[in-house]
């Protein structure tokens, strides 16, 4: 596990059976009171909490107990509970102060030393009931004389040498009697130095206080706390355990990261179960390199922030993830910058992988199920494993597709905003399946249109195109399966139902394959029986031969094979009649009701689980999509069977691939719409008029050769098409008046008259070239250019937010404006993991407290993988997990190493933040003054 902070499910007010009053038997020796801290510890597990405070009224006698209970569990079978999994206990105490005149709890460091706690108690003179008796005393509230304000009560906690800095104080936050909110406690509220506090129960739907703790009361300083929620349970039968809890982020279980939690409240907290990315890259193996030797690095799932000197490594950590996952650059062929990209790229992996045989591995999870790659530099091999399979050899495209990243070199945003196919990236990454679904429909059509050419290369594509369907299949099953498990608050009944899904699926799967084979052989039989009545063919009367006796012999008995045949054909078609098939169909039939009766009980226990939402949304997405991919096999399995007699309906197919590229248009529509408001308005992008002109310029061009048809007269042509309100449909336009000369020449009975094409005569084409394109112009040539992909160019516009709200193209913005739009986007967008390499190099300095703000709500959304020399963007942006790179040898700076793994509260990273990053101590101080870091 990383060694950054992650979310852990906290209740912060728990009794014990020492309480005054508590509900339940009051266990006084030891084996009893181990027992009912072994059952306390197993309600936490089977509730979801994973963190716990024992705050009982100036009492501490319980905690060791629940304590060594928590550090003793064991699983169902037996074995001890993974550290990383075993329950968090902080010692703690409510205490009842008369000034204020409220309860706070006091929480100390999950790890404090027991032997200490009884000084805290002393401290603030209070004197708890002996350990031998069931209850503690009636609480007295402590005295002013002893704790005089909420200021007082740090003095003194602080004196105590082994406790300073290893607390934090909460107020009880509400309006109530024992509440620090109550009428005229607005300068205990204002003055106190405490960060947080807590609530009974769930924050209430009050606005007043709500306001208040949000820092929008003036009477109460605008000062803005955060707020625990709390069971305050003190039930043995553990019912209300668990019931008010608050997520909190952490590296270390202390009161300082409950501190720093408190002051990142908008990243740290949530008081519902948060929801994080379901893709992320979780560790990054190398075998050995010559710079970095091994890397073993943990990554987090939210946000990692790679700090280092310059040239110790960590733009090679993220170059590693990025060979590791097949990753592209984009463009290298047109864009001199983004060629030089790759060849820095070839050269690291070249000198600093291959000379050792270096490998990557990298480990992503895709919702829940584990996906290793393993990269070798030597070989060149890729394999991959999904879940608890074995290791496949795959492609670059295969990686690319199940897992994606979007990734950033240096500078690279701030150079995007002139070209196109970077900017298209921005609209098409995210719709990326559709309009994989789109393309691979075009091919289909494209190859129907071109018939039988293609029947040989088309079957190899297939069989290929299932292969990598089936690894999406098994990618995709396995997340569903996984997902389904983690459904809560289902009965076994229930959850023996969502198990029966993936029969089901295996059921409906067996009866379209059966369904399939039938058709598919009836088909075969009825062509069969048509074309046998051309057989058998006879011996010509003037065929010369030597043995006439024998070849009539072998005539008369093949003649008798096909009479026979042919019987037998007919009472092979018979069995595939309505009368035949219906003991087949009866019993389909019947196996559609049982699956109509078991799809409402499914539904239904999905709609009961209410409070997995997102699950269940993520669940619907891909069953949906394993349904898609199981169709699509089986599609292209029937096609593998049927590819030796292709037929095709010209027309529908040519409908179809219209009808398909306005799909694309549509999609492209409403991504761009997205993209616009993901950018705030900022970047606006447009798509319904952006044809690729220059793809269609070249197909004109070369498939007019030999016509002496100027290229002018094709410029024209291509403008009027692009100028035109709909260039889709002014492309098939031409397409259909092109294809109407094609055809001239093959008609039967053709009229004298040409085809009249008005949109090739006002594009400047006379008589002359009409009748060179009938001359010179192909089926071939029409064919090659129907059944070419077109493609869409969207326009970029930046929008300046001056007064007159004026637009420029994208292209004119400054650089800085660019990146920091797009960085917006990249932000604001859910989905693959995000790597970029030194972002503050691109953005507008102006702008990094928005981006600070998109990185919190981001993180939620997707993996982000900075490297950065720009301490605000780590401190300040609260990333999850910091890796400081450096020198093994400051003095030769021959060799790197991963120096530190943490959090930013991490003493240690803290202080390299501050030793090396720009700005490092300053954003200490900014932190320092928004939150008192």
């Amino acid at each position: 596990m990383n060694k950054g902070t992650r979310f852990y499910n906290c209740d912060f007010q728990v009794h014990t059976p020492r309480d005054i009053n508590w509900s339940g038997p009051k266990p006084v020796t030891d084996e009893d009171r181990n027992a009912y801290a072994s059952r306390f510890v197993l309600a936490c597990r089977q509730k979801g909490v994973n963190a716990v405070a024992i705050t009982d009224h100036h009492d501490l006698v319980f905690f060791p107990y629940i304590k060594a209970a928590a550090q003793n569990e064991v699983y169902d079978n037996g074995d001890p509970v993974n550290e990383n999994d075993k329950l968090i206990v902080f010692p703690g105490v409510e205490l009842t102060l008369s000034n204020p005149p409220c309860q706070a709890l006091l929480i100390l460091d999950a790890n404090f030393p027991e032997d200490q706690l009884i000084r805290v108690l002393h401290k603030l003179s209070i004197e708890q009931n002996p350990v031998s008796e069931p209850s503690t005393i009636p609480t007295i509230a402590i005295p002013s004389d002893v704790v005089n304000g909420l200021r007082d009560l740090y003095a003194k906690l602080d004196s105590i040498d082994v406790l300073k800095g290893r607390y934090i104080v909460l107020p009880h936050t509400s309006r109530g009697h024992k509440g620090i909110l109550r009428r005229d406690f607005y300068e205990h509220y204002v003055k106190m130095p405490c960060v947080s506090g807590y609530i009974d129960g769930a924050i209430p739907d009050d606005v007043g206080l709500k306001n208040i703790i949000s820092g929008k009361d003036r009477n109460y300083g605008f000062r803005s706390i955060a707020v625990f929620q709390t069971s305050d349970n003190r039930k043995d039968t553990f019912e209300d355990l668990g019931t008010a809890t608050t997520w909190v982020k952490w590296a270390t279980p202390t009161a300082e990261a409950l501190r720093q939690a408190s002051l990142a409240k908008e990243s740290r907290l949530s008081l519902t179960e948060p929801i994080l990315p379901q893709i992320f890259l979780s560790k990054l193996s190398v075998t050995n390199s010559k710079f970095l030797g091994r890397i073993e690095l943990n990554l987090n799932q939210q946000y990692n922030a790679l700090i280092g000197g310059r040239g110790t490594g960590k733009s090679t950590i993220l170059e590693y993830l990025r060979w590791g996952l097949c990753d592209q650059i984009i463009g290298v062929e047109k864009y001199e910058s983004e060629s030089e990209i790759q060849k820095r790229r070839q050269i690291l992996i070249e000198k600093t992988l291959v000379p050792f045989s270096g490998e990557v591995r990298v480990t992503a999870s895709i919702n829940g199920i584990e996906h290793i790659v393993k990269r070798n530099s030597a070989s060149k091999e890729i394999l991959l494993k999904i879940g608890k399979g074995e290791f496949e050899k795959v492609t670059e495209e295969e990686i690319r597709r199940l897992i994606p990243i979007q990734a950033y070199s240096q500078k690279q945003l701030s150079s995007v905003g002139v070209r196109t196919d970077e900017l298209k990236r921005f609209i098409q990454q995210p719709i990326s399946n559709e309009l994989n679904n789109i393309a691979f429909g075009l091919r289909e059509v494209s190859k129907n249109l071109k018939g039988a050419y293609g029947n040989l290369v088309r079957k190899k594509e297939i069989l290929n195109e299932i292969e990598e369907l089936r690894l999406q299949h098994k990618s995709v099953s396995e997340q569903v399966q996984n997902l389904r498990k983690s459904l809560k608050g289902l009965t076994e009944e229930d959850k023996k139902v969502i198990e029966n899904k993936e029969l089901i699926e295996n059921e409906q799967t067996h009866i379209q394959e059966s369904t399939n084979e039938i058709e598919l052989f009836k088909n075969k039989f009825q062509s069969i029986s048509e074309s046998i009545n051309d057989y058998p063919s006879e011996i010509k009367p003037d065929t010369a031969l030597l043995n006439k006796e024998a070849l009539q012999e072998i005539q008369s008995e093949k003649t008798k094979l096909f009479n026979s045949l042919k019987e037998k054909l007919s009472e092979i078609t018979l069995l595939f009649s309505s009368e035949s098939l219906s003991g087949y169909n009866t019993a389909v039939n019947k196996w559609n009701e049982l699956k109509k009766t078991f799809d409402a009980s499914y539904e239904q226990i999905k709609e009961k689980a209410s409070a997995n939402e997102s699950i269940i949304k993520e669940i619907n997405q891909l069953e949906n999509r394993l349904r898609e991919l199981t169709d699509s096999i089986n599609e292209r399995l029937s096609k593998v069977k049927e590819l030796g007699n292709p037929e095709t309906i010209f027309s529908d197919e040519k409908e179809k691939w219209y009808s398909l590229h306005q799909n694309k248009i549509d999609l492209l529509n409403k991504q761009a719409e997205n993209f616009t408001t993901l950018s705030k308005g900022i970047i606006k992008a447009e798509v319904t008029k952006s044809i690729n002109i220059e793809r269609i310029q070249e197909l004109i061009v070369s498939s007019f050769t030999g016509t002496r048809i100027s290229k002018d007269k094709i410029d024209i042509l291509c403008q009027k098409i692009s100028d035109s309100d709909s260039p889709l449909d002014s492309w098939k336009t031409a397409l259909d008046e092109l294809n109407s000369l094609a055809e001239y020449k093959i008609l039967e009975g053709k009229p004298i008259e040409l085809p009249e094409t008005p949109l090739l005569t006002e594009s400047g084409l006379n008589d002359t070239n009409i009748q060179r394109i009938v001359e010179m112009f192909s089926p071939d040539n029409w064919l090659a250019m129907v059944t070419q992909e077109i493609e869409f160019e969207p326009q970029f516009f930046y929008s300046t937010g001056n007064e007159m709200q004026d637009i420029i193209p994208f292209s004119e913005a400054s650089a800085g404006q660019q990146a920091t739009a797009l960085l917006s986007v990249l932000l604001n967008q859910e989905g693959s993991p995000l790597l970029i390499d030194q972002p503050e190099d691109d953005i507008d300095n102006r702008a990094i407290n928005d981006i600070i703000e998109n990185i919190w709500s981001a993180k939620n959304k997707r993996q982000l993988i900075f490297t950065s020399h720009n301490a605000n963007l780590v401190v300040n942006g609260d990333a999850e997990l910091v890796v400081c790179c450096d020198y093994k040898e400051s003095s030769q700076q021959t060799q790197g190493e991963i120096k530190y793994e943490g959090a930013i509260d991490n003493p240690e990273i803290k202080k390299e933040i501050t030793l090396i990053m720009e700005g490092g101590e300053k954003a200490f101080k900014l932190r320092k003054e928004k939150y008192g870091f």
